[in-house]
């Protein structure tokens, strides 16, 4: 079920999510370290076995069943080579070709980059992708002013509070943005992250509506203005999709790596406990058994941790840039 828009909020500047959301739930989902993360979900485990432990619910001094646990968690930890085989073969196709596809691919970013500079007069355009995208966004934000300062206050009521409703929107989205990206000076992820949510294609809806209905209103300096601000939604779209394809590529990958760093000693920890459950009952008492227990489950249960704080940051990151270009699902675009 979605969830209800906050009503200060134009539904106009939302995709999936409101824009206000909790900030605990985007550190959750987006923003939070993966490895803090995981070791808060670890704890979460540790805690709710020996909770069961120490309620009786565990007998823990019966070596079958404790082995018979830790042994169905390694069984399935085995697939997770599957995984990691099928990761890596995504990620190579995307990274490797023939001379010829790869001379486009970087024909095209060149010519992308190329279009940029000549649209914002930027020169060299920053090869960081914050500062790439830092350009694009202040671009977008100074051709918005510009269009509002080209429209007579005194035109069509209809056509002045569009681009009053179209600036405000932009500006207040530009500030959002550019807070985000002055501590993403290196990192992907951080850059990316700044613009999910933000400058979706209900922007672009809105500056191409106001130059089909009231384009013959508008002067030649409104029209160039309005035209540059089309043309930069649009590359600002490209951008955030090209930064999201090579963090996808870099993530993936380094999940792959990952889960093999702790598959394997997971799966040696997992036969060994299984091999000398029999000789721990025995040397210690059942209170500490408990603790042993819980901390052998956690351990061998890390992989599917690992994973699944990855694959959430993935598939937030995949659905809230669902908007790409022209396009914007689940929005009511008519208010």
């Amino acid at each position: 079920m979605d969830e209800a828009i906050d009503e200060e909020v134009p539904q106009s500047d939302l995709v999936h999510e409101r824009l206000r959301e909790s900030p605990i739930k985007r550190w959750i989902l987006l923003d939070g370290n993966r490895f803090a993360l995981a070791t808060l979900l670890s704890v979460v485990v540790f805690s709710v076995c020996t909770g069961i432990g120490f309620a009786g619910y565990i007998p823990v001094t019966d070596p079958a069943t404790a082995t018979t646990l830790v042994g169905a968690i390694v069984g399935g930890t085995l697939p997770f080579i599957t995984i990691v085989l099928a990761i890596n073969q995504l990620v190579l196709s995307q990274e490797m070709g023939w001379p010829n596809d790869l001379q486009d691919r970087f024909e095209g970013m060149v010519s992308f980059r190329r279009q940029v500079e000549t649209v914002t007069g930027s020169g060299i355009s920053p090869a960081s992708p914050a500062d790439f995208l830092q350009v694009i966004v202040d671009a977008v934000v100074d051709r918005a002013r510009a269009f509002r300062s080209t429209v007579d206050p005194n035109e069509d009521t209809r056509l002045v509070s569009l681009t009053e409703n179209l600036v405000d929107a932009v500006e207040s989205e530009g500030e959002l943005v550019n807070d985000a990206l002055e501590g993403a000076d290196f990192g992907t992820f951080n850059a990316l992250s700044s613009v999910l949510g933000h400058f979706n294609g209900a922007h672009l809806y809105a500056a191409r509506t106001i130059r089909a209905d009231h384009g013959d209103e508008l002067s030649e300096e409104a029209h160039d203005a309005l035209d540059d601000l089309i043309e930069l939604l649009g590359h600002l779209a490209v951008a955030r999709q090209t930064f999201k394809t090579l963090y996808m590529q870099h993530e993936l990958a380094y999940l792959s790596k990952l889960l093999l760093y702790v598959g394997f000693p997971t799966l040696l920890g997992g036969g060994v406990f299984m091999m000398t459950y029999d000789r721990i009952i025995e040397a210690i008492a059942e209170p500490a058994l408990v603790v042993v227990v819980g901390a052998a489950v956690t351990f061998v249960f890390l992989p599917f941790v690992v994973l699944l704080v990855y694959t959430l940051r993935i598939a937030t990151i995949t659905s809230r840039t669902a908007d790409f270009g022209p396009f914007v699902p689940r929005v009511d675009l008519d208010e």
